[in-house]
């Protein structure tokens, strides 16, 4: 049920060019305020512009953002977890602690004191928080990638002869991909949320609708305009949870 919410949503968020009935960006003052009517069902904010378009458009940037975030910092975090787990000795020694000194800062102090030297846009935003978002996947594939190299298949392959690279592609990383899409599935919860807070924070480009943004914009106005932060905030608890059931389901799955 929730992937089948998820992939409605997903196709919400691509098709918010098409769907959308007003353009997200077009200021209408006169209608400033306006509560939720026919053709603006979820009203208009404090500069007349269309809630609902700009809700659709903020939910295709943060699956945008999310996803992207996710599958760089899985790409970065498997490939140096999983060489410091198979190579041991000096290689592991070095790159645990360049793991650890990662994970000593804070992840979100980090993707914000980045975000803010860089300046608000959507790309800085995704770049902060790659770079705070690779460490976990990469002590969760060292971990496991550890445990997986002493057991009897791969000490087999080693004794065949087989390559160090084609060991892990072929012997270790398939029993590590099935954990990892639990954390991945978990992981794009929590780059939503990021990067709404980062939104939040004005760190994200001004001319692109993120529901963070909108959040923020409408807390100083929430008494004359409550639509302003429920549609926006609606949107963004029910897309965490959303990949947040996925991840469970999917870890009670894996540990069947």
């Amino acid at each position: 049920m929730s992937m089948a919410l998820v992939l409605l949503i997903l196709f919400a968020g691509l098709a918010a060019p098409v769907i959308s009935p007003h353009d997200p960006q077009k200021q209408v003052l006169s209608l400033a305020f306006e509560g939720p009517t026919v053709s603006s069902p979820m009203g208009r904010d404090e500069l007349g512009r269309d809630i609902f378009s700009r809700v659709l458009y903020g939910i295709r940037t943060s699956m945008l953002i999310g996803f992207t975030v996710v599958i760089v910092s899985v790409l970065i975090g498997v490939s140096f977890g999983g060489v410091a787990g198979y190579a041991g000795g000096a290689v592991d020694a070095v790159f645990s602690r360049i793991i650890d000194i990662m994970m000593a800062f804070p992840g979100m102090l980090l993707s914000i004191g980045i975000a803010g030297v860089m300046g608000p846009s959507t790309v800085n935003i995704v770049i902060a928080l790659c770079v705070s978002g690779w460490v976990g996947y990469a002590r969760y594939t060292r971990a496991m990638v550890v445990s997986i190299r002493q057991r009897d298949y791969v000490l087999s392959a080693k004794a065949s002869g087989k390559g160090g690279a084609a060991i892990i592609f072929t012997d270790i990383f398939p029993n590590v991909l099935e954990p990892l899409l639990v954390e991945a599935s978990l992981g794009i919860g929590v780059a939503i949320i990021s990067e709404a807070s980062l939104s939040f924070l004005g760190l994200s480009s001004p001319t692109t609708a993120s529901l963070g943004r909108m959040l923020s914009e409408a807390i100083s106005v929430m008494s004359v305009s409550p639509w302003m932060v429920l549609f926006p905030g609606l949107a963004l608890t029910i897309l965490v949870l959303l990949f947040n059931d996925i991840g469970e389901g999917l870890r009670r799955r894996y540990e069947r």
